[in-house]
């Protein structure tokens, strides 16, 4: 019971401290830019919920820390909220009402400035990581899993393809292989494809096609999920090397693009039904991962100091990929989301006036029904996770 209760605490800490830092950052992202254009934000708030401390700085922007830390927000003069944008008739409305303020409203800046303010806060998760896996690869450098065969399952498809412990994967369906991580996102966005893959032996390259097929497999923290595989393991050989400063700033941007290039050819190919969306997480996904990091780590270490460097970086690692899932995220081009607000920009700058208060309403509508059935499908996948529903 104890160990259970510890477990629980470890996990809600663990959450917490994640989606604070990736949420608060991405609010930051909007309010430095709305002051960058001269927009006041009346309150920027960590945490939800009953205030328990707050002080309002020279330039008039209350600073709350709330009771519940599960993010945060910054609220600009004349914000509209979520539902909508002002159109003509609501802007001389406010206009009015706020005279000589109206020139610090977010409303009343040129369009191209809005879009700017918006789309800083994804900007700012994209930031976010990019300056953790540079200060990761500046002082660890960067190892990578080589690409190489470990075990070969017994009649697994890898087997019946010819393929043997100590091959190396040069390239799958024409594209070249360079960590073994690699390799299983090939297979996890083609599976029940007939695959090329090209594989090394003795100095020579062998073609072999196979077909890779969802299976439920360990994921390594305590649980299963559904994996395209063909097979087999890697083994533990390790490409390291240690990284300069600019190396360190290529390497961090180069490992941001892969995770946005991962995502996108993953949400296009569940767009045109290629593959299954039982990767989407949602809020009870993120909460699981998070716990099962922190208490895997804590687990496996030997030492008190070792449980909390582990823990610390794994958090900070978790953090990154987060913050770019979260940027990535709210760049959809849904209403309610900041990637929905450019489309509007985008259609006001080319119209040269605002979307009518009926159309946008309508927008908020959809968006909302997209953005409850994208958590919808999470859901579903992270309770089939955590063994509530499904196989």
């Amino acid at each position: 019971m104890l160990d259970f209760l510890t477990s629980g605490l470890i996990t809600i800490l663990a959450f917490t401290a994640v989606i604070s830092v990736v949420v608060i950052v991405h609010e930051l992202g909007h309010f430095f830019a709305g002051r960058l254009c001269g927009v006041h934000a009346e309150v920027f708030s960590m945490g939800f919920g009953p205030t328990l401390f707050a002080v309002r700085d020279r330039r008039g922007t209350i600073w709350r820390l709330a009771a519940l830390p599960l993010g945060g927000y910054v609220r600009f003069l004349g914000d509209a909220g979520a539902a909508s944008e002002p159109d003509q008739e609501k802007l001389a409305e406010m206009r009015a009402k706020l005279g000589a303020a109206a020139d610090r409203c977010y409303h009343f800046k040129p369009v191209w400035q809005r879009a700017f303010i918006a789309f800083a806060g994804p900007l700012a998760n994209f930031i976010l990581a990019v300056l953790i896996f540079f200060v990761l690869f500046a002082t660890f450098g960067q190892s990578t899993q080589a690409p190489i065969v470990g075990n070969v399952r017994a009649e697994s498809e890898a087997e019946r393809a010819g393929l043997q412990t100590g091959d190396r994967i040069v390239s799958i369906a024409g594209n070249r292989i360079d960590s073994f991580p690699q390799i299983m996102t090939e297979f996890m966005l083609r599976p029940d494809e007939e695959l090329l893959v090209v594989v090394e032996r003795n100095d020579r390259e062998i073609d072999m096609l196979m077909t890779p097929r969802i299976e439920r497999v360990a994921d390594g923290l305590g649980g299963f999920r559904e994996r395209a595989i063909v097979g087999f393991s890697g083994t533990n050989q390790r490409y390291f090397r240690q990284l300069g400063p600019i190396e360190s700033i290529g390497a961090a941007f180069g490992q941001v693009g892969n995770v946005i290039s991962l995502t996108g050819r993953y949400v296009w190919r569940i767009l045109t039904g290629r593959v299954p969306p039982n990767m989407l997480n949602g809020p009870v996904g993120i909460v699981t991962v998070s716990g099962q990091v922190a208490n895997a780590t804590i687990d496996n270490a030997q030492t008190t100091g070792a449980a909390a460097g582990g823990l610390a970086l794994n958090l900070i690692q978790l953090v990154a990929l987060f913050s770019i899932g979260l940027g990535l995220v709210n760049l959809l081009p849904i209403p309610i989301l900041d990637g929905g607000h450019l489309v509007y920009y985008a259609y006001e700058a080319v119209a040269g006036r605002p979307l009518s208060a009926k159309v946008q309403a309508i927008g908020f509508r959809v968006g909302l029904a997209l953005v409850l059935g994208l958590m919808l499908v999470a859901t579903w996948n992270d309770l089939v996770y955590l063994g509530g529903l499904g196989s």
